[in-house]
């Protein structure tokens, strides 16, 4: 298939070498010195846990041409960035855009730009950092699944053809993915927790083992998620997947499951490292969120007493 991963931060990356290696005409779109970089030297993907190296040559573009079409566009980038490519990729003959793209405001601003026919939506277990040219990843696999797993969808629910393409086809690139029928649902409750735990985290400069050994902390963090579930459910909207029912376990239980957690490379590198280079995005999300707080009428106390980490980063 003819592919376009429109964003070369690390998901995107990641994206890009994984498909092109399972054999598909992979293009990337980046700009200023990222797209010099990929064109110089290609992607090159690093996997901290075993060392192994993988580059690839990919063909590269600076701007969004019309008239080029794809089988599929995946929008790779921080929600902050997406209102700057709607109109690009309005004008594009493109029949399968799908936004990867972390939101808790819902899609009617995407439909009513590229059309709701054309829309898919995306979310990754991936993530890392990148450094020197090299992304340092992980794909969500084996326990991380527990938490979250590469997941699309339609805006409207159906379980159609071309959702059952893409995750086969991200299947065959190594990614593991599935289906969800109500996007939206689990999109709101994913911000329900990354907010809270991001917000921990900024609490000690995202080092996630100085987090790991506050106890109190840890527990704000377990009590400030269940707060922003509390909040989607007065909202009528139902904790996407339902794996996440672990999160009604005993708050003593999860902070000792989480001060385990915290402490581990694999936090590091799928949290705290993500915090670092996402303020602006979890700031934007921390908006988002609140916006749902205030129309459910609940107090959420954790969420507030944590909510002053991420305002005073940013003063």
């Amino acid at each position: 298939m003819k592919i376009l991963i429109y964003g070369a931060g690390v998901i995107g990356s990641i994206f890009a070498v994984k498909l092109s290696l399972s054999g598909q005409n992979v293009t990337v779109l980046a700009r200023g010195k990222r797209l010099e970089e990929i064109r110089d030297t290609g992607i090159v993907l690093r996997s901290p846990q075993i060392g192994k190296k993988e580059s690839v040559r990919i063909r590269t573009i600076g701007s969004l041409s019309p008239e080029e079409r794809y089988d599929y566009i995946f929008v790779v980038m921080q929600r902050t960035q997406v209102d700057s490519v709607l109109e690009s990729l309005a004008r594009n003959c493109t029949e399968n855009i799908v936004f990867v793209v972390n939101t808790a405001a819902g899609y009617e601003q995407w439909q009513r730009t590229v059309g709701a026919e054309r829309l898919l939506i995306g979310f990754p277990s991936a993530g890392g950092e990148r450094r020197d040219g090299v992304v340092n990843y992980f794909v969500g696999r084996g326990l991380m699944r527990i938490f979250q797993t590469t997941t699309f969808g339609e805006i409207n629910g159906q379980g159609t053809q071309r959702v059952a393409h893409l995750i086969a086809m991200f299947r065959r690139a190594g990614i593991p993915s599935v289906y969800c029928p109500d996007m939206d649902a689990w999109q709101k409750t994913h911000v329900a927790m990354v907010t809270s735990i991001a917000n921990a985290l900024y609490g000690h400069g995202c080092d996630n083992r100085r987090l790991a050994a506050s106890r109190k902390d840890v527990r704000e963090m377990v009590l400030g998620v269940k707060e922003g579930f509390a909040v989607l459910k007065k909202l009528g909207i139902r904790i996407t997947p339902g794996k996440l029912a672990f999160w009604d376990l005993s708050t003593g239980i999860l902070v000792l499951v989480f001060q385990v957690f915290m402490g581990t490379r694999l936090a590091e590198i799928t949290m705290a490292k993500h915090c670092i280079a996402a303020r602006p995005e979890m700031i934007s999300l921390q908006e988002k969120f609140d916006r749902l707080i205030e129309k459910s009428g609940l107090k959420t106390p954790h969420i507030d007493f944590l909510r002053h980490n991420l305002i005073d980063i940013d003063e």
